[in-house]
């Protein structure tokens, strides 16, 4: 049986030998075209729904186009015709049996005949889009119209090599009739005018290209069309024989700065120097082409540098034809083969090929650059792609985004990061004056650090500044694939959208890739191969070769650490398009927030003991990807699940003092409705309001009554209900059920419960106490491993051998307690200023001034504003007034009970020490109603303290000495240990 042969190019026709077979109506004909232009390949069923019901699609997709592919086999006489395949259908047709393939195969073969084939194919005029193409491929017309165009210049380049000038000068004069700014044809119309003595007529054409050049796109002709220009100027013919090129090159030249990837030329100048083959790889927009091109133009070859663009070849047979159409030459003059003429052309050249889009013809043109490296000498080759060539000799330039600023930069690193830059000069290109300042800095952080540092995302960005202000693009962008729509119209369709770039990288991906890729957009903290099955449980196999293979591919970036993968924003929110559009994304979602969820659980316990610092390293690698799964699980309403998982992360939480974020999760688990009601969620509430600063005294107390009672509660959470009686201001009752905990069997429930009591009895000045218990706390601490508790408690008995003027076993203890700390890395701000404060004390003790200024100027700098109050003290007792005054003013602008008491306290002892008695007793009567009123004994003592030294001053000796044991009584020590509250 005749195969099928599908017209597309003109009206929709099918034939079938010499019979033609009708196929009516729109929808069978979108169909049709659909599945043809796919030239037997595999479409799958949710591609063919976009492409015949566009936005309008039916109630049940898969049934509606199972009724239209039965319809479609019957118009075309066979069933076998329209095969169905895993996930969708195929067509039972080779690429020339339709015309556009047919069409772009003959266009990038270069052969004559093959250009006055493929010109008689194009019924319509040159750059218009088939209309039924357009309607089910849009991307796939615009990339015919484009070839329609290219393919006349082709031709008519083809004939003018071969003495036919007239015929070209009327071929390219009706071709620039309809397109008056395609620099290649005017380039091939001026030669033949220069072969024909035309010389007035090619310069009338330069001026006519030059003026509409300017007027349309706000260019200047390209560097080829001003040689031709000089030529005629000089009258000099244009003669080039067949199979010959000229020596500069066909480098387009560039209409804007190059920005950045200073590191990555380098790189390439320096492996071309020493090697053949450079292969600059990245993702879709990273900016592949423009930094190969920039890279290229800084070569110096003595035949030139060539640019071959693979983007406008479908099939791998093309490939060869591109290179020669590329490389300025034609092969067909001695009938040898493509490649074996393209070698000889080039075997005796130095020069430098620019491969530009390999990705998609992967194998074909690493087939080809291979034989030509080969056999060709002089020859090297920079080639783009998003996944190696695999050729012998290959160098790689991975490109992933620009550098990029810190969230919190201020506006001079800002400026000199590359993203930035890059953002504000193509924004000031569209919107005249626009400029990077304290008004913008903030919106622009948003922008450059959303779209990841990409360039070709942070150029659309800026482009729709024409139509959006800065604030309005910045949130825009979390719906970015509707607003960065609008690129350059000179562009390939694919670069002219984010969408269509993106959706370039995943059509070129196997169908197992793809659904891998879907599936990992869900983690936004990055990806490990156990991560990787979780989200796929089942859907695909050999998911750690899966996982290569995306990022061979540059879908997937290497993390620093060993074993992890990132997935650009941009993609995985198209991975979430995607997902949604199917419906799965709620489903991988569930199945990620499984997975966390359980990793958590098992970590929590490992938290407090031997394998602490592992499960650190582990619960801060997958904390962003817990977070989603706990958002998740209360979007989901899942009550229990989200309150589990947040106790589980309660711990982390408090080791590294992320209060606030404990806060708001716990609160966000807590309000979803339903949930038992029971320990968990007690204990659930109970962390949440020891977070808070506003949690009523009523629900506090009946919380910690309920948690008396609950029988084997988790290690950390059978303190809860001593916290909750400590924040009522009930000491004694909290130290009786602290000193019930300590008896514990569970070794590191009695060190915590031990660690508490101690700290408390410090606060109340029972320092008896705490050297007992602080010991015990610290001996069950190192029998379960907690190297965090054992820090801890090193900290408190640091504390009281200073107040013993044992500094060397003082200073061996915060010694010991750095060493541990810095194993896993605290990111307390508050604990780590407070431990720079005990050693500042620890070093005016000793003597130590360099060492106590140095720390000192160091805190400031990291905790400008917080540690002021602290900071004074230690100011002052340096004798350095005038900076005690600074640091007292910026302190008083920020503070808040109990702060506000350490303020003024610090500010009395300031003006005591400038001679202003009075200054000092309004400071302190200030400071005096703060502390009584927050019940705070340290801050108290301090305040009674200063104001026994103003009672002194004043002659008042009774009065002082009353003050002082006042102050010796509140804090249970010598007056001497109540300065070192200062801090």
């Amino acid at each position: 049986m005749d195969g099928l042969r599908i017209s597309l190019l003109d009206t929709v026709s099918v034939s079938r030998g010499d019979v033609v077979l009708p196929v009516s109506g729109s929808r069978l004909q979108s169909l049709l075209a659909r599945l043809a232009i796919a030239g037997g390949r595999p479409v799958e069923q949710s591609t063919l729904v976009d492409a015949i019901w566009a936005e309008e699609p039916p109630a049940d997709p898969a049934h509606a186009l199972q009724t239209l592919v039965s319809r479609l086999r019957r118009a075309l006489g066979s069933a076998e015709v329209v095969v169905q395949v895993a996930g969708g259908y195929r067509l039972d047709v080779v690429p020339d049996d339709v015309d556009a393939l047919r069409f772009e195969r003959l266009a990038a073969s270069g052969h004559p005949d093959a250009l006055v084939e493929a010109v008689a194919l194009w019924t319509d005029r040159s750059g218009s889009e088939p209309t039924a193409i357009t309607a089910v491929a849009p991307s796939v017309a615009t990339r015919l119209a484009r070839i329609s165009i290219d393919v006349v210049v082709d031709l008519a380049e083809a004939e003018l090599t071969t003495g036919c000038a007239d015929a070209a000068t009327s071929r390219l004069s009706d071709l620039l009739a309809e397109h008056p700014a395609h620099e290649q044809a005017a380039v091939v119309l001026m030669d033949a005018f220069a072969a024909q003595g035309r010389q007035a007529e090619a310069l009338a054409l330069y001026e006519r290209v030059r003026e509409t050049l300017a007027d349309t796109l706000g260019a200047d002709p390209g560097a080829a069309l001003r040689e031709r220009h000089l030529r005629a100027l000089r009258l000099e013919p244009a003669a080039l024989a067949p199979g010959t090129a000229p020596a500069t090159g066909n480098l387009p030249a560039s209409l804007t700065s190059f920005i950045g990837r200073v590191d990555e030329l380098a790189r390439i100048e320096a492996s071309l120097a020493s090697g053949r083959l450079v292969t600059v790889l990245g993702p879709g927009g990273a900016g592949k082409t423009r930094l190969a091109l920039e890279a290229a133009r800084r070569q110096e070859h003595r035949d030139g540098t060539w640019l071959i663009d693979l983007s406008v070849v479908s099939e791998p047979s093309g490939v060869v034809a591109a290179f020669l159409a590329g490389s300025g030459l034609r092969s067909g003059a001695d009938g040898r083969d493509d490649l074996d003429f393209l070698v000889a052309q080039l075997s005796g050249r130095t020069c430098l090929l620019v491969i530009d889009n390999c990705e998609h013809l992967i194998d074909s043109a690493a087939h080809t650059i291979s034989i030509l490296l080969t056999r060709c000498a002089q020859l090297r080759v920079l080639a783009t792609s998003r996944e190696p060539l695999a050729v012998d000799g290959e160098s790689l330039v991975p490109l992933g985004p620009l550098s990029l600023p810190e969230s919190d930069a201020d506006l001079e690193r800002a400026r000199g990061t590359a993203s930035v830059r890059l953002f504000a000069e193509r924004a000031a290109a569209v919107l005249p004056g626009f400029a990077v300042d304290s008004d913008t800095l903030d919106d622009v952080l948003r922008v450059v650090l959303g779209l990841d540092g990409m360039p070709l995302a942070l150029e659309l960005a800026a482009a729709r500044l024409r139509t959006l202000s800065l604030p309005e693009l910045a949130t825009g962008l979390s719906d970015r694939f509707r607003v960065l729509t609008s690129g350059s119209r000179t562009a390939r369709p694919r670069h002219r959208t984010l969408r269509a770039v993106i959706a370039w990288s995943w059509d070129l991906l196997s169908e197992p890739e793809r659904t891998l890729a879907d599936r990992l957009s869900v983690l936004p903290g990055g990806v490990t191969a156990d991560s990787a099955e979780a989200v796929c449980a089942g859907a695909v196999a050999d998911v750690p070769e899966l996982l290569a293979g995306l990022v061979d591919r540059s879908l997937l970036q290497l993390a620093p650490e060993p074993g992890r993968y990132r997935m650009l924003e941009t993609l995985r929110e198209y991975g979430i398009n995607r997902l949604t559009e199917t419906g799965e994304l709620d489903a991988v979602r569930g199945l990620a927030a499984d997975h966390f969820a359980g990793l958590m659980a098992r970590n929590d316990q490992r938290l407090r003991g031997p394998d602490q610092l592992a499960a650190i390293r582990l619960v801060n690698a997958e904390y962003d990807n817990t977070l989603a799964a706990l958002r998740h699980r209360c979007a989901a309403g899942d009550a229990t699940g989200a309150i589990a998982l947040a106790l589980d992360l309660t711990w982390y939480w408090q080791m590294f003092g992320h209060h606030p974020d404990a806060a708001h999760r716990l609160g966000e688990a807590l309000a979803v409705p339903g949930g038992a009601l029971g320990p968990e969620r007690d204990c659930a509430r109970a962390i949440y309001l020891l977070n808070r600063a506003d949690a009523d005294d009523d629900d506090r107390a009946a919380l910690a009554d309920r948690l008396r009672v609950y029988p084997d509660l988790p290690a950390p959470h059978r303190v809860l209900s001593a916290l909750l009686l400590l924040s009522l201001r009930n000491e004694r009752s909290a130290f009786a059920v602290l000193e019930g905990l300590a008896r514990d069997d569970e070794v590191w429930s009695a060190g915590l419960a031990r660690l508490l009591a101690a700290q408390l009895a410090a606060a109340t000045g029972e320092l008896d106490r705490v050297r007992t218990t602080v010991a015990a706390a610290l001996t069950c601490f190192r029998q379960a491993g907690d190297r965090w508790g054992q820090a801890a408690a090193l900290s408190v008995r640091a504390q009281v051998r200073q107040h013993d003027d044992d500094l060397d076993g003082a200073q061996a203890d915060l010694l010991a307690a750095r060493v541990m700390t810095d194993e896993f890395g605290s990111h307390n701000r508050g604990n780590d200023v407070y431990g720079e404060l005990r050693w500042i004390d620890l070093h005016l003790r000793r003597g130590e001034t360099d060492l106590a200024i140095a720390r000192i100027e160091s805190i400031r700098q990291r905790t400008p504003v917080a540690s002021a109050p602290r900071l004074t003290g230690s100011r002052v007792r340096l004798g350095d007034l005038e900076r005690a005054r600074e640091l007292v003013d910026d302190g008083a602008a920020s503070a808040v009970s109990p702060a506000r008491a350490l303020v003024g306290s610090t500010r009395a002892a300031l003006c005591l020490e400038l001679g202003d008695v009075s200054g000092a007793e309004t400071a302190l009567a200030e400071a005096y109603a703060v502390a009584l009123e927050a019940g705070d004994l340290p801050v108290l003592s301090v305040v009674t303290l200063n104001a026994a030294t103003v009672a002194g001053a004043h002659g008042q000796q009774h009065e002082a000495a009353v003050l002082h044991q006042a102050a010796a009584r509140l804090l249970r020590a010598a007056s001497r240990r109540a300065r070192k509250f200062l801090e």
